[in-house]
């Protein structure tokens, strides 16, 4: 493969998830909930293959480092806070309610992306300093389609905003998070893991198992934080 190609194969990724995220605004704006938290959790996918393709091409650089957190801003970032302003509008959240703690969700994403593009550049198998970004978009759009798959009912409509305000604080916090690739590469362990999710998946939904699993995944970084604490 010539080194253009290998060049600019990652970059084709990190577009086709920028295309994931305006699709996700279009769908937020139109009322389309579903469609609009499917775009999401396609581009957090995409995101997780851009930066892999470019580390195992021998292709990183500063422009595509910056590329992505560009395109992480708009897809976990405002495509996740306008599904979620949109979706609380329709169940009674107040629009003004809903406009602060978005705009502080936004904000903190922006601080987590600037923080890590400042950083010194991450080893495989590493943490990271915060929840990402990505994590916290994904978490929102599995929540929205998780309810509306249970009818509005298993999460009260007060509890979104104090989610978003949660994943927040997680974002701008010094709270050390194992990267999932790390955890995937425990290969009896994932195998075990992903086996089960699929049989549970089955058997409830394949959005509340993943819900459950990314649930599971921030209850790790703040349990090791308070364990590290007591220490």
């Amino acid at each position: 493969m010539s080194h253009s190609l290998r060049r600019l194969l990652p970059n084709l990724v990190t577009f086709a998830g920028l295309a994931c995220a305006f699709s996700a605004v279009l769908a937020a704006v139109e009322g389309v909930f579903t469609v609009a938290g499917v775009c999401i959790l396609a581009g957090y996918l995409l995101d997780a293959v851009d930066g892999a393709l470019a580390r195992r091409l021998g292709v990183t650089s500063p422009f595509g480092l910056q590329l992505d957190s560009l395109v992480d801003l708009v897809t976990f970032g405002v495509a996740s806070a306008l599904l979620l302003y949109q979706y609380l509008h329709l169940l009674g959240t107040s629009r003004l309610v809903m406009w602060i703690v978005c705009t502080v969700y936004v904000a903190a994403g922006a601080f987590r992306l600037a923080r890590f593009n400042l950083l010194p550049p991450k080893r495989s198998g590493g943490h990271s300093l915060g929840l990402t970004i990505s994590t916290s978009g994904a978490m929102l759009a599995l929540a929205v389609l998780t309810n509306q798959e249970y009818g509005q009912r298993l999460i009260p409509a007060a509890a979104f905003p104090v989610l978003m305000i949660v994943l927040a604080l997680l974002m701008v916090s010094r709270i050390r998070y194992p990267e999932l690739g790390s955890i995937l590469l425990r290969r009896k362990l994932s195998l075990a893991g992903l086996s089960g999710a699929a049989v549970l998946a089955i058997w409830l939904s394949p959005q509340l198992v993943w819900l459950g699993i990314t649930t599971a995944y921030l209850s790790l970084g703040l349990v090791r934080a308070v364990y590290g604490l007591v220490q």
